[in-house]
């Protein structure tokens, strides 16, 4: 049941007659997508799934491709080795906007070099690991998330998709606006709303939908706005975005923020709108504003406007916050592993790497280049996890597995969809030679196995196995 105080809203918004078209297009099936990795397996390995799904490309995201729910690639060995990530198609403009902005539409070119990039209401990660595979490994990539528990499913995902270049954070607006005031060149800002855009697909989302929530979201969301600003360098852009049709929170919010700020504008997204079928602009001046409603587009709803500050900054943050490893802890583990089952290319990129290594406790991280200080902030992950000191051995994390590829490493183990599906519930695998061993499924790598007398004992991680 549509709540009266949102069909009020809508009505006065739409008129009578789109009105009655978006409360019909909230009984259709929810359109389902997903966006290809290509941060793993090469253009041959995606090609193959776009055919084994039988995926139809999204227009305005290059990595976007829509899928018929039979297939159920959520279910499939394929979705643990982080070779796609399910994604409402409505909830790719936002990162698309972004993306689009800093890098062009074709994004084959992306330089990141040097960009700071905060994603700062991240969970579960779509967003963030969208803009992660168009920056292809360069740059830094905050991630952020509040909620401590989401935060968490946040950082499996940046570790499932294969991200080396991301700091995931558990912290407020407030902190981290007070930390790094004037730093990125870049924020999205998908802040917490009433959800509507969600009410075709999330009935839940439907029954806490209030009149009153709505203005509490929109304080919320002003607030959250204000911190990103903040955080923003002179010349840097923000796409603020939201799953909600409320023009008190999307439009008004925005106004609001130019009203206050005389070095923040509105910005044209045109680039964007002239790839997308079915967007609308903004109401009440904000027609640069992207708004998505089902009734016109393959997705649910969503609101997006990008935003800009005048003029021209520096990240004037110095690198700081390492912990160096090589002191800390002699790296002669490290370096044996490295060089038995890795490649000299890889091993050296790590090793070549080693001044940005942190410990914490026993498990040893890269950092991105130029990190600057985390002290006193909650942090989850600090770039790429490589593994654990264990006394005279050191064991590579399912994180350095997940972020490599087969030209990576001196052993692999190809494996069968049926095997990839037994392996991630924890079972032995048949195989050859001794030592570790990647276990790749049509050239995705899916994680460590440790070979010995003609059998793969199993390095899946227990948390992450699939009962079965």
């Amino acid at each position: 049941m549509i709540p009266d105080g949102f069909k009020k809203n809508m009505l006065s918004l739409l008129g009578d007659e789109e009105y009655h078209l978006l409360e019909n297009s909230m009984s259709e099936p929810c359109v389902q997508s997903l966006r290809l990795n290509i941060l793993k397996g090469n253009e041959e390995s995606r090609n193959r799934i776009i055919e084994k799904f039988g995926l139809e490309p999204v227009s305005y995201e290059k990595t976007g491709y829509y899928f018929n729910p039979e297939t159920a690639p959520g279910r499939r060995p394929y979705h643990d080795a982080g070779v796609y990530y399910i994604q409402d198609p409505g909830a790719m403009v936002p990162g698309a906007i972004l993306t689009g902005r800093l890098f062009g539409t074709d994004k084959k070119c992306a330089d990141a070099g040097g960009l700071k990039i905060l994603d700062l209401c991240a969970a579960p990660g779509g967003k963030s690991t969208q803009i992660a595979a168009a920056m292809q490994g360069k740059g830094i990539l905050f991630s952020n998330e509040i909620n401590r528990s989401r935060a968490e499913i946040l950082s499996r995902n940046i570790e499932r998709m294969g991200i080396r270049n991301a700091i995931v954070l558990n912290e407020t607006s407030e902190k981290l606006a007070e930390r790094f005031e004037g730093y990125f060149d870049a924020i999205v800002v998908d802040a917490p709303c009433s959800g509507e855009g969600m009410f075709r697909k999330d009935q839940e989302a439907v029954s806490q939908w209030s009149e009153e929530s709505v203005g509490i979201c929109a304080e919320r969301q002003t607030d959250i706005l204000e911190n990103a600003c903040r955080m923003l360098k002179p010349g840097g852009v923000i796409v603020y975005s939201t799953c909600t049709f409320e023009k008190e929170e999307d439009e008004d919010v925005v106004r609001g923020l130019l009203s206050r700020h005389s070095d923040i504008k509105m910005t044209d997204t045109s680039f964007f709108k002239k790839e997308a079928e079915g967007v609308r602009d903004g109401f009440s001046g904000c027609e640069d504003a992207v708004r998505i409603w089902p009734m016109y587009f393959r997705g649910e709803g969503h609101f997006a406007a990008l935003l800009e500050k005048e003029g021209e900054g520096v990240n004037a943050f110095p690198a700081g916050g390492y912990e160096d490893a090589s002191v800390v802890r002699e790296l002669k583990a490290l370096e044996s592993f490295l060089k038995e089952s890795l490649s000299k290319d890889a091993a050296s990129r790590i090793l070549g790497s080693k001044d940005r290594f942190r410990l914490f406790g026993d498990n040893l991280f890269v950092m991105p280049e130029d990190t600057p200080s985390l002290h006193g902030l909650k942090v989850l992950r600090c770039g790429l996890h490589l593994g654990t000191f264990k006394k005279d051995r050191f064991e590579p994390a399912h994180a350095l597995a997940l972020s490599l590829n087969e030209c990576d490493v001196k052993n692999v183990k190809n494996v069968t969809e049926d095997e990839a599906e037994s392996f991630v519930k924890g079972m032995t695998l048949e195989g050859d030679g001794n030592g570790w061993v990647l276990i790749s499924l049509d050239g995705f790598s899916l994680g460590w196995g440790k070979a010995s007398g003609g059998k793969i004992k199993n390095h899946y991680p227990k948390g992450l196995r699939i009962p079965g």
